[in-house]
């Protein structure tokens, strides 16, 4: 329950500057996606940003760190990254990184839409 409410505040608060965010349910967490694209997630009531290996150094450098689950006993590392409570309330980073994560997440799956229709 945790989870819900707080992707309902990810999408009516801090993404209520655009209108074709939404939030869909996935293995206990949430998908928050733009215009049907998934750029971020929120799990264990956190919300993470898609990211690439470059802008990597940058989240590291503001305290944030990856999202790690557990898959045969052992942890395994997903490239979204922890978005802390300090960026979320700093309306300019955090739609400048969440414009990032949504650039990012567009790209891929452009790219993977061209590759499997080879």
């Amino acid at each position: 329950m945790k989870d819900k409410s707080f992707a309902k505040y990810v999408v009516g608060d801090l993404f209520s500057y655009l209108s074709d965010v939404y939030a869909r349910s996935m293995f206990g967490g949430f998908g928050i996606y733009r215009s049907g694209v998934m750029f971020a997630l929120v799990a264990e009531g956190e919300l993470y940003f898609k990211i690439n290996e470059e802008q990597r150094e940058k989240y590291v450098a503001f305290g944030s760190r990856s999202f790690t689950y557990m898959k045969e006993g052992k942890p395994r590392e997903m490239m979204y990254f922890y978005i802390p409570e300090e960026v979320q309330e700093n309306s300019e980073l955090f739609r400048g990184l969440a414009e990032e994560a949504y650039e990012f997440a567009l790209e891929k799956s452009m790219r993977n839409k061209k590759t499997s229709k080879r």
